[in-house]
């Protein structure tokens, strides 16, 4: 028996040393890939060093066997490390998912700059006496603005940003602003032509009547494909909407107070409130195709 005790605790401290250095491995880690992999091994360091006894007295025990000290202390780093795995995963996700917008509103626009010539063409055979394109110039949606509604539209559908990316619309947008008096007709007469040209109404929004903005908002897909935006506004309804475009941005943003937001509210009604709507606007509606 004493001889066999000897054994033993020659045995435990050749392990000891052993274990130490694995301790001081997981300590040390901070990749997170390194981490996982790390984890993994402990686990199944921590498997196959547990006593595995059938019958007990009939299965002798390995002469190896590690103290219970040393495999809670495996378990405990294995704890650990999945512990600053996920510390350390979290901002790393954050920012991977920021890349990833970037780089898909990149794509967005150079999908819709491939067709930007021929929409803006086809936008500019409506153009009339009582109908003029507004903010031609800034027929593109910027790539910062882009980006930020990918991520921000993902958070708020809690889906991935790729799928956000999916649902935008208005990367390439246009307004026609056309006369009160011949708004009601105007509408579907342009929208008829378009789909006669090929394109497709995918959404129509008839928003006359509501609380915070006024006009109609068609959604379209050209005939390449691409998501196009089309608005249809009065010279007065688009003045108000681009004077208002302020509080619109402080409503929206996260950062904002609630007192902040209040007071943007009650502004963009009193915007809102100072639009005349043409006669027979809020009865205007379009099949989806």
């Amino acid at each position: 028996m004493e001889q066999d005790s000897c054994t033993t605790d020659k045995t435990e401290q050749k392990r000891q040393p052993r274990m130490t250095r694995f301790a001081g491995c997981l300590k040390h880690l901070h990749a997170a890939s390194v981490i996982r992999s790390c984890t993994a091994t402990a686990l199944m360091v921590v498997g196959a060093l547990a006593p595995f006894t059938l019958v007990h007295g009939f299965a002798a025990p390995p002469q190896d066997r590690p103290s219970r000290a040393v495999i809670a202390e495996v378990a405990s780093l294995s704890q650990s490390a999945i512990e600053l795995e996920n510390g350390l995963s979290s901002e790393p996700r954050e920012e991977e998912r920021t890349r990833t917008s970037k780089t898909l509103a990149k794509k967005l626009l150079a999908q819709a700059a491939a067709v930007e010539s021929s929409v803006t063409q086809d936008m500019q055979r409506y153009e009339s006496e009582t109908a003029k394109l507004m903010g031609l110039d800034y027929r593109f949606k910027g790539e910062e603005s882009l980006a930020r509604k990918i991520e921000s539209d993902a958070e708020a559908q809690a889906v991935s940003v790729e799928q956000a990316a999916d649902g935008v619309h208005d990367v390439l947008r246009y307004t026609l602003a056309v006369d009160p008096d011949r708004y009601q007709e105007t509408v579907p007469q342009v929208l008829a032509g378009l789909t006669d040209a090929g394109y497709r109404v995918q959404k129509f929004n008839n928003a006359w009547g509501g609380r915070y903005y006024q006009g109609v908002n068609v959604q379209l897909v050209s005939p390449d494909g691409v998501p196009v935006e089309l608005q249809f506004h009065t010279p007065q309804s688009f003045a108000i909407k681009q004077a208002s475009h302020g509080v619109y941005e402080i409503r929206r943003d996260k950062s904002a107070t609630t007192e902040q937001k209040d007071k943007a509210k009650r502004l963009s009604l009193a915007y809102n409130a100072q639009v005349k709507m043409p006669e027979g606007a809020d009865a205007l509606a379009w099949p989806a195709a």
